[in-house]
């Protein structure tokens, strides 16, 4: 039962809809409606500023991200080498990607993957954050270079000589950030674009389109 309840409390945890709420409380903007409709912080950024971007991530990292794992080990005694214990983080990241408080959409849970990483492996979160740093500064493109370094977790995880349940959630992260992104928020693919292209810009780009401008500034559900 204690297990049970860890569960569902990590995924409905992580299924609050932080993005979403601050736009919606602030300045009573539905997020899904504008630029990307990605319910997460690089949409909020574009739409409201870095200003609520911080307090945002703080939320994510260390409260959907990182307490469930700190609950499951601290409060239940479970190993970080329990395949039990990596449950609950990915059920808190699959409730931030399909959240059931606004109609199973949401963000694309890095932020919460990152948070979980802390507390369970952060010289692995170092080495990704490292990766997707560079790459966005010679590039400055974030997408394909979040992409690869979620690529690189399960290898970083094997070079650390972390427990095999460790390489096994960091694949698992990827997966769910990868199905997330092919699925975008169950909206209809774009006129005029062959479903193939449009789901290779989304796995790479985290977008729909080429033209990221385009991207960012849309209205997609046709709000104002």
């Amino acid at each position: 039962m204690e297990l049970a309840g860890l569960y569902i409390f990590s995924y409905l945890l992580g299924a609050v809809p932080t993005a979403y709420l601050i736009a919606k409380l602030s300045k009573g903007l539905d997020i899904r409606q504008y630029g990307s409709g990605n319910v997460g912080g690089s949409n909020l950024f574009h739409l409201m500023g870095k200003g609520w971007v911080v307090p945002m991530g703080i939320f994510e990292i260390f409260v959907k991200g990182a307490t469930p794992v700190w609950i499951g080990q601290y409060l239940m005694g479970l190993d970080r080498s329990s395949f039990l214990l990596m449950l609950a983080p990915l059920l808190a990241i699959a409730g931030h990607n399909w959240s059931p408080y606004i109609r199973f959409q949401g963000g694309r849970g890095i932020v919460v993957a990152g948070g979980s990483l802390l507390a369970l492996a952060p010289w692995i979160l170092a080495a990704v954050l490292v990766i997707m740093l560079a790459g966005w500064a010679v590039t400055r493109s974030s997408g394909v270079w979040v992409l690869i370094a979620l690529a690189t977790l399960p290898v970083w995880a094997v070079v650390a000589g972390d427990p095999l349940v460790i390489r096994w959630y960091c694949a698992g992260v990827l997966a769910l950030v990868v199905l997330k992104r092919l699925l975008s928020n169950w909206t209809p693919l774009p006129e005029g674009l062959p479903r193939s292209k449009v789901l290779l810009n989304r796995l790479f780009r985290d977008r729909d389109v080429d033209d990221r401008a385009e991207w960012v500034s849309r209205t997609p559900r046709g709000a104002d």
